[in-house]
């Protein structure tokens, strides 16, 4: 079928994979969903399948969900998704510190996880799409934040954000020069966290800083307002937003 997508979960539920397939079958029919329930299983068919993304419950029977993602990151850049459940903070840093792209708390709706998957998908997409045509900027320490596509590249380079690093990104450059509290992050970016725990944002922060090949002993670009917030700096930093460029 044209234009279908392979979504594989893993997941030793059988209700949730259930409810999942129905709701895929109502608000996403294009997308074949290919299911394990032990993640051994989960990790051979990453490989034999080559899905569009994955869903990883962190709970499954035979082996930790941390090392099925280990194993399928040894091998693959896929889309996936951990699921958590609520008050597991560790565990939700820890699946983004190993390369998930996103994670949803248990209890969910299945059509958030149908609506985070197109996003994701979207979203590389957009980026592949943007990197295809990108061109040398001018000026090589560049910041550029695309709004419509939510993209950004800095200087003639892509960066890698998932949904949330962007989001983060963005909020920090249209408050460029003014120090934004840890608390003030998570309540915008990861509002169905404890705001009280910052260690989200301090995991998101390195990644950016990372991808913007910041000496994270001493960043020139994103800096830390003491060890309450953080802050962007710089002249480089541009926002486009849809049809039209303003100087950030």
């Amino acid at each position: 079928m044209e234009n279908t997508r392979k979504v594989l979960l893993i997941e030793d539920n059988v209700e949730i994979t259930e409810t999942i397939s129905q709701v895929l079958d109502l608000r996403w029919p294009e997308a074949l969903l290919i299911s394990a329930r032990l993640g051994q299983m989960g990790v051979e068919l990453a490989k034999k399948e080559l899905p569009d993304i994955i869903i990883l419950d962190l709970g499954l029977p035979d082996i930790d969900g941390f090392q099925v993602l280990r194993q399928i990151r040894r091998f693959s850049d896929v889309l996936l998704i951990v699921l958590t459940a609520r008050g597991e903070e560790d565990n939700r840093i820890k699946g983004i510190e190993l390369g998930a792209d996103d994670y949803i708390v248990k209890p969910f709706s299945a059509g958030e996880i149908v609506a985070r998957m197109k996003s994701l998908i979207r979203r590389r997409e957009m980026t592949e799409t943007t990197a295809a045509v990108t061109k040398i900027l001018p000026d090589k320490s560049s910041l550029i934040i695309d709004a419509a596509s939510q993209t950004a590249s800095f200087g003639s380079r892509l960066l890698n954000l998932g949904p949330r690093h962007y989001e983060l990104l963005y909020l920090l450059v249209t408050n460029k020069g003014v120090a934004l509290s840890k608390q003030v992050l998570m309540q915008k970016v990861f509002p169905e966290n404890d705001e009280s725990d910052t260690r989200f944002v301090e995991v998101y922060i390195d990644k950016l800083r990372e991808e913007l090949n910041e000496n994270l002993d001493n960043p020139k670009i994103i800096l830390n307002e003491g060890t309450t917030g953080y802050k962007i700096v710089g002249s480089h930093t541009i926002v486009r937003r849809a049809l039209r460029e303003t100087e950030g």
